[in-house]
């Protein structure tokens, strides 16, 4: 399948974009006289927006094809987002009254989540269309590994260029989803002749992707719990000054990135596995990783188990994406795509909120607990039976 080159290079340009604003919010926040919480309300409200807009696009990509939905949300990915950077270096020089800069970083952020929502399940869905069932998790993972890179590539590049000043990386990343756009427009042909008028009938609540929904979900929550928490667990576990633990913490993140990367590469070199096979190889492994960091006493043991439980999550993402596209007809790719994507939007959400909640009981409590969801969500796996039937031949 030679369009899974531009999709991947689509999604390392806007996942990178969507990242980079992530290493310049907390300076841009403290020079915009804002407060620590208003930074997380902005981001949050982006993942609020995801969850109730994948659907809609996946939907809506099941109608009138998948080809013009990416191209729409990667061109109003790139307005919004130039419009976020020419805000802020506004407001750098002439800091307008707070909740007007709030509420401009609130609607900016919003619809950089509305057009950026769209990228994800349309090219999952994108991939459902043209690949045979059997070879999805193959593919899938390559999207995935691109979707990893773009996370390691995002931090540091914003970081880089915040040298210059804080709205110098908003420019830079305002250009990538436009390169997509253009990567997209000249390179990726429409998946298939004919797209059905015919509304799919996948309910939030479908039977038949709560198990990919429920590992979308607890995959998403996991990674995000190992973001928020891991500097503090570095601090209170290890005893560790606050210098020292930013240099272990980001280490720490640096291998997860990498190891996750490296696993949905080894994914998508075997073809022929199955993919609730993967989930559960995934959900066993990930288990013992996020165990072995919850005992961990040392800084090798704390990496080691991150890289393990991170190894695992790198097999279950391109597994769920799969058994979502084998789980419903044809006119219904683009909506199921769109509803995993946003089981995975809550899961950012719940994330943070969870996670911190029961670290207040305990450090090692919320890893303790994802490992036993995870250990779960391997056992409840093996009650699936993967599906081989494709209701239309797949283009290859």
């Amino acid at each position: 399948m030679k369009e899974i080159k531009p999709l991947m290079i689509a999604n390392i340009l806007c996942i990178s974009a969507l990242m980079a604003f992530l290493s310049v919010v907390g300076p841009l926040i403290r020079e915009l006289g804002l407060q620590e919480w208003h930074a997380g309300l902005t981001v949050a409200v982006a993942g609020v927006i995801w969850i109730v807009t994948a659907r809609a696009w996946g939907k809506r990509s099941d109608r009138t094809g998948r080809r013009i939905i990416l191209l729409a949300g990667t061109l109003g990915f790139t307005a919004s987002y130039m419009a976020l950077a020419a805000f802020v270096d506004f407001a750098l020089v002439s800091p307008p009254a707070v909740v007007v800069t709030l509420f401009i970083l609130i609607f900016t952020r919003g619809m950089i989540g509305l057009f950026y929502s769209a990228v994800p399940p349309v090219s999952a869905a994108y991939i459902a269309d043209k690949v045979e069932p059997v070879e999805r998790a193959s593919y899938m993972a390559k999207l995935g590994a691109s979707t990893g890179m773009g996370m390691i590539f995002g931090p540091a590049f914003g970081g880089m260029l915040a040298v210059y000043g804080l709205a110098v990386p908003l420019y830079v990343a305002a250009l990538l989803p436009l390169i997509a756009f253009m990567v997209l427009y000249f390179k990726l042909p429409e998946s298939k002749q004919e797209h059905t008028e015919q509304d799919g009938k996948v309910k939030m609540v479908d039977p038949r992707l709560r198990l990919p929904m429920s590992a979308a979900f607890l995959t998403m929550y996991s990674v995000v719990t190992s973001q928020v928490c891991l500097g503090f667990f570095v601090m209170d576990g290890l005893g560790l000054g606050v210098i020292e633990s930013s240099k272990v913490t980001g280490y720490t993140l640096s291998s997860i990135g990498i190891t996750f990367v490296a696993s949905q590469i080894a994914v998508s070199r075997f073809r022929s596995v199955m993919p609730s096979l993967w989930l559960r190889i995934g959900a066993v492994t990930a288990g013992i990783g996020m165990a072995v960091v919850s005992v961990m006493d040392s800084q090798l043991v704390l990496i080691f188990g991150f890289c393990v439980a991170s190894l695992g999550m790198g097999m279950i993402f391109p597994a769920f994406q799969a058994l979502a596209a084998n789980s419903v007809e044809s006119h219904e790719q683009g909506m199921a795509a769109g509803t995993v994507s946003a089981a995975q939007g809550i899961g950012m959400i719940a994330g943070p909120l969870v996670s911190t909640a029961l670290y207040g009981l305990d450090p090692v409590v919320p890893f303790a607990a994802a490992s036993l969801a995870f250990i779960f969500l391997s056992v409840v796996s093996l009650r699936h039976k993967d599906r081989n039937i494709v209701p239309e031949p797949a283009e290859v």
